[in-house]
């Protein structure tokens, strides 16, 4: 199966496994809407390094979310209606710590 040309949402992209996921989809040409509070620097690298459809196949878009927050859910799918089209796949990978 093809990823090129798809859209993902990955939530919690901002740094670690999730992070390695958005990079693996953004390698098959997969465009990615990275949803996180932050992005630790690594993870501001990728997504500068294909935030233009001149300079990679597929883009990348980081949306401040916070995944407890259902208007901020919304925002992050209307942005990637606005910028994608849609999404295609959605890797809901964020963390939820309630002590």
């Amino acid at each position: 199966m093809s990823l090129a040309g798809k859209t993902a949402i990955v939530t919690g992209a901002g740094s670690g496994i999730n992070l390695a996921f958005a990079r693996l989809l953004l390698r098959n040409q997969c465009n990615v809407l990275f949803a996180d509070l932050a992005l630790r620097s690594e993870a501001q690298e990728v997504v500068s390094a294909h935030s233009s459809p001149s300079r990679s196949p597929a883009r990348a878009l980081f949306q401040e979310t916070n995944v407890r927050e259902w208007p901020q859910l919304e925002r992050m799918f209307h942005t990637v209606s606005k910028e994608f089209g849609g999404a295609d796949i959605v890797c809901p990978g964020a963390g939820v710590y309630e002590p």
